[in-house]
């Protein structure tokens, strides 16, 4: 019985071991798995400004759907155990804080996001192949970054970057913001380069007394010259003395601007513009912006020399030459305040609308107030001249005379109102006169204040 028992144990042993030594089926030599993972990342912009200091963060978390295959290659080995592929684990990761958004308007689908950094400073267990699809929500064309080998920072506190993002692709409308404009930037109003005048002169070149009326000397018209170089535009009545070409000549070297007029009915029209062609040629290289504005007459509708009709088609007639020369800047003709406001056909067919108005004339107006008298009359003229600009030739205040009610003409009331239109205006003005002239008569109209006017003594 004892035989019995211990042949059955030695033949349960025997099946036993050998069926522990054997596999019950044959090993794969290749197995795939794929592995699904979802991972919760963010897109962090930092904006810097062109010194790279921080001035605003975008972030964005949404998340991305991967597929790892991850392929483990064993030789064919019939006479060992298998042995179980062990499942890869996703990789742990983390996204360090970020400072709160500090700008709204920031879009962060034009930045490629930054890498992001995992928490664990061991590589992944398994090589994986990876394709990455962007989840659904998100927009198309934003890039994203694998996880770098590298370890993470230890730092908890987010790292302010110290360069900017990289550039958005042209093809993306959404582009960085720029850095907020500083009150540096904001540009300065240079006056004369917004095809306004800047603040000008006037200028005679005669002399004498009386039936002595002369011409100036080209040396006393240099030295004079020299003295208004502070103002940048000068306006002429004519082509007085054969005077254009040296005062041309002197506006170009001072860098100054002339407005040119006609003496109409005296002077002709095509001869003075030639003579303004010719300087042109000869002083500033053919280069007609040296003339800003073109006037042909000067007060000859109020003095009854000319009508209305005849202005008007002397400015077209100028206009036409001009343009034909090269000379593209406004054309038109100078009148008293009155006289514009009553003739809305000079205004029509000029380009821009030129008075003279001088606070004197009215009488109630004090010096300290002529400034903001005059600029009154320009918004009458606007008004009247559909809106057209204005610009005022001439504007001043006598020295010496007579007094008309309460204007009273003195050297200090001239110092006075001059201050009042300055402060008044700074472009599209005109100041009479540089100097006195005495080669002018007076009369009880202009209260024999005609040869003072001078504010360079």
């Amino acid at each position: 019985m004892k035989s019995v028992a211990l042949a059955g144990a030695l033949f349960m042993g025997i099946l036993v071991g050998s069926a522990s030594g054997r596999p019950l089926v044959n090993k794969r030599a290749l197995v795939t798995e794929v592995v699904y993972v979802t991972e919760t990342v963010a897109n962090v912009a930092v904006y810097v400004d062109e010194n790279g200091t921080p001035y605003s963060t975008s972030t964005e978390v949404f998340s991305t759907n991967s597929s790892s295959v991850a392929v483990v290659t064993t030789p064919e080995a019939p006479q060992k155990a298998t042995e179980s592929t062990p499942t890869p684990e996703p990789m742990p990761s983390s996204v360090a804080p970020v400072p709160p958004v500090t700008s709204s308007s920031a879009s962060s689908s034009a930045v490629p996001a930054p890498p992001v950094v995992s928490s664990s400073a061991s590589p992944s267990p398994i090589l994986t192949t990876s394709s990455v699809a962007p989840s659904s929500a998100k927009e198309e064309g934003v890039p994203t970054y694998a996880a770098p080998e590298t370890p993470a920072p230890t730092s908890k506190e987010a790292q302010p970057s110290t360069t900017s993002p990289p550039p958005a692709p042209s093809s993306v409308e959404s582009a960085t913001p720029p850095p907020p404009a500083s009150s540096s930037s904001v540009p300065t109003d240079t006056k004369g380069d917004d095809g306004s005048l800047p603040l000008g002169i006037t200028y005679d070149v005669l002399t004498g007394s009386g039936q002595n009326t002369a011409c100036k000397s080209r040396d006393q018209i240099a030295k004079e010259l020299d003295q208004m170089k502070s103002f940048k535009a000068i306006r002429l009545y004519g082509n007085d003395c054969n005077s254009v070409p040296q005062i041309l000549q002197s506006a170009v070297k001072n860098n100054q601007k002339l407005v040119a007029s006609i003496w109409r009915p005296t002077e002709d029209l095509n001869g003075v513009i030639q003579i303004y062609q010719d300087a042109i040629k000869q002083y500033a290289g053919g280069d007609w912006s040296v003339v800003a504005l073109f006037s042909v007459e000067n007060e000859r509708v109020q003095s009854g020399a000319m009508t209305a009709s005849e202005v008007v088609d002397a400015i077209h007639q100028a206009r036409g030459q001009l343009r034909s020369l090269g000379y593209n800047g406004p054309v038109g003709a100078v009148e008293t305040v009155p006289a514009m406001i009553s003739n809305p056909a000079i205004c029509e067919a000029a380009d821009v609308a030129m008075v003279n108005s001088h606070a004197f004339f009215d009488g109630n107006v004090q010096p300290k107030d002529a400034g903001s008298f005059v600029k009154s009359q320009v918004a009458m003229v606007k008004k009247a001249c559909n809106n057209k600009r204005v610009v005022v030739t001439e504007s001043g205040w006598p020295h010496q005379g007579d007094t008309k009610q309460n204007a009273v003409p003195s050297q200090e009331n001239q110092k006075v109102a001059m201050a009042s239109i300055r402060e008044n205006f700074d472009h599209d003005m005109i100041l009479f006169n540089a100097f006195d002239s005495p080669w002018k008569s007076d009369d009880a109209s202009t209260y024999n204040t005609e040869r003072f006017w001078g504010i360079m003594q």
